[in-house]
């Protein structure tokens, strides 16, 4: 019974949306261009889903998207609690990235 590899280009589109994510996360938690970063952590996660989907520290990415998306709608009333769910979900992005970032030729779990 061999060990799986991931595939180099999977592992690559990984590393790239996740890089993107963090990117629009950082935006977000500093206040540089609020919803640019918003698209940026959502479009991020999304390119990283084939690689991650499935995994726990993806689960901690797509929940920070998640939530620093509907803080947004939150902050439209009540604006100190969903700019804390922003920095909370945007946190959260980070530590899903910092946790699952692949590295090349990394078996499958």
């Amino acid at each position: 019974m061999g060990v799986s590899f991931r595939e180099p280009s999977v592992v690559r589109v990984t590393q790239v949306g996740l890089l993107i994510a963090s990117l629009g996360a950082a935006m977000v938690i500093f206040g540089i261009l609020g919803i640019i970063g918003l698209f940026l952590a959502v479009g991020g996660t999304a390119m990283a889903a084939r690689g991650g989907f499935g995994q726990g520290w993806y689960w901690a990415v797509a929940g920070g998207a998640l939530v620093a998306v509907l803080s947004r709608f939150i902050a439209e009333s009540a604006e100190t609690l969903g700019g804390w769910l922003a920095v909370c979900g945007s946190l959260a992005i980070l530590f899903g990235t910092s946790l699952g970032y692949p590295a090349r030729n990394e078996p499958e779990n």
